[in-house]
């Protein structure tokens, strides 16, 4: 039989998480190890560092294997444990000293897949004494109102002395001699797409999805989901899943996708867009379950009390482009040819279209050449602009947008234009809508959205930012307001366009009372500070709880 030392860095794969004075000034290194591939019927051996760094106290441990279920991987803990060895089973540390101690693990034939087992270092009860030291303390009988007598139980101060335990997880891969192992995607269960209001009022809803894994290895999902019209053609919405999904053989778990904008009431369809493997396998499997579904009218007015209706949750088209801004002054309608380079990014091919809108509905002729394009992946196209005023003293203001034929229903890549006569000056016209305030559906998040307009005839407004400011008024200067950082469908404001800020935070931050909620609006370039305040009433002991007051 061979013996196999396994070296830190080598063989295995270990994720290096020292646990340094832990208590006792107990250090072990590693603290989790991965075995990735355990041979059957070869002896292998994994050592751990145990250190006492204390400087005057002599430690005594006792070493053995756990588990941390009675089954793990359909096989009983007993003979899993039965597998391995521990040597030595006990020991002392003096200060200062560092010892190793070994695990020995033999995987018999017949077993393939990943087990979990721990190595457990404790100290020995034996060799520590645990006193329990109780004193009781002087109890003085207090008089209390209405001229009653306390009946308080004596109260008694007490050391405890408890003793270290760590365990150290040992992940062991079986495989046969030789053996190489694939993500099959028939082992990957997924279950009914369900739709519910978030936890999470930030958001507005979450698409769930039950998943079993069937393999007897762990995997790993990512991906995203995405919501589709009824007819399954234009793309609504994108989210990617919350957290990576990491798997244990034969488990269970959901994959949960959150939505920061809300869907009206209606048909869609669903598509989740997953990749699922092995963990320590490159390569991947595409799970893409496809599903009807239906928001009916009491779901659709839960979901739209909370989140962010701007509809943030559209996805871009994946172009990189530059400039990020085409500004320019002219003069005699004149204005210079503008160079603009498109990349595509992704790994497939993409059929670019680009387009000029303009915001403030000035006439423009607009020459781009070429229009359509074709982009391999990974492709540059290099497109050029001639803009022609009609009227050679008024400014032109607009969106420069493209979107790709593979992701119609996306939000184009645009670039702001802006066209300015040589002189003029434009003053700014921005203008704050109505403040609406409301409590989510479970009464737990007060949401906030307004909209700001740009007169057609106003100055464009550059890398905006926007706060809701809460200040009780009655405690005056007393207490630091709530600030609420608010989010904005677009950072850039040109003449005519409107976009939306929405934000909000939790219900219990705020106490009964008046407030007055101050939104801001400025530019991190200067020229914009725009405000507007409102009073809100906060009343719990009414049906309307929070109440906008103009």
């Amino acid at each position: 039989m061979n013996d196999f030392v396994i070296k830190k860095l080598f063989l295995l794969l270990l994720l290096l998480l020292p646990i340094t004075q832990v208590m006792a000034g107990l250090s072990i290194t590693p603290a989790f190890v991965r075995m990735d591939k355990a041979q059957q019927g070869i002896n292998y051996i994994i050592p751990i560092e145990v250190s006492n760094q204390s400087a005057k106290k002599t430690e005594y441990f006792k070493a053995d294997i756990e588990t941390p279920t009675e089954m793990i991987n359909g096989t009983p803990a007993a003979t899993i444990i039965g597998w391995t060895k521990v040597s030595p089973k006990a020991f002392t540390l003096q200060p200062g000293e560092t010892r190793k101690v070994k695990v020995s693990v033999r995987v018999p034939k017949g077993y393939i897949g990943d087990y979990r087992i721990y190595l457990s270092i404790r100290q020995d009860p034996r060799k520590y004494k645990l006193k329990l030291n109780t004193q009781k303390l002087k109890q003085s009988i207090g008089v209390m109102q209405f001229g009653k007598t306390s009946t308080r139980i004596p109260e008694f101060k007490t050391h405890v002395k408890a003793l270290i335990k760590i365990n150290i997880p040992i992940v062991l891969r079986a495989l046969k001699k030789g053996q190489k192992i694939k993500t099959n995607s028939k082992k990957i269960k997924l279950g009914k797409i369900k739709v519910n209001p978030s936890r999470d009022k930030r958001n507005a809803m979450t698409l769930s999805i039950p998943v079993l894994n069937k393999h007897r290895f762990d995997i790993v999902v990512t991906g995203s989901c995405t919501i589709l019209d009824a007819k399954g053609l234009k793309k609504l919405k994108v989210a990617g899943i919350k957290k990576r999904i990491n798997m244990q053989p034969k488990t269970k778990s959901t994959i949960e996708c959150d939505f920061k904008s809300p869907l009206p009431k209606g048909k869609y369809q669903v598509r989740g867009n997953f990749l699922s493997s092995i963990k320590g396998i490159a390569s991947a499997v595409k799970i893409t379950p496809r599903q009807k579904i239906k928001i009916n009218s009491e779901l659709a007015k839960k979901i739209a009390a909370q989140g962010d209706a701007s509809g943030s949750d559209r996805p871009l088209t994946p172009l990189m482009i530059s400039p990020t801004i085409i500004e320019q002054e002219f003069t005699g309608g004149s204005v210079r040819q503008t160079i603009v380079e498109v990349v595509n990014p992704t790994t497939q091919k993409l059929d670019v279209f680009a387009k000029f809108k303009s915001s403030n509905k000035k006439k423009v002729k607009v020459v781009i050449s070429p229009k359509k394009i074709k982009l391999a992946p990974g492709a540059t196209e290099r497109i050029k602009l001639n803009f022609k005023p009609k009227n050679k003293k008024a400014p032109v203001f607009g969106w420069l947008s493209f979107e790709a034929k593979q992701t119609k229903g996306s939000i184009p890549a645009t670039i702001p234009v802006i066209l300015i006569p040589e002189g003029t000056e434009l003053k700014q016209k921005l203008r704050l809508g109505k403040v609406k305030v409301n409590l989510s559906g479970d009464q737990s998040f007060i949401n906030i959205s307004t909209a700001m307009k740009n007169s057609k005839k106003g100055a464009p407004a550059l890398f905006l930012k926007a706060q809701f400011i809460f200040t009780n008024i009655k405690a005056g200067g007393a207490k630091s307001p709530e600030i609420v950082r608010a989010r904005l469908s677009n950072n850039v404001s040109l003449p005519g366009d409107t976009i939306r800020l929405v934000g909000g935070l939790n219900f219990h931050k705020l106490k009964d009372g008046v407030y007055k909620l101050k939104v801001t609006v400025t530019s991190e370039e200067g020229g914009v500070d725009l405000t507007k305040t409102i009073r809100v009433v906060i009343n719990r002991d009414i049906d309307n709880k929070v109440k906008v007051v103009e």
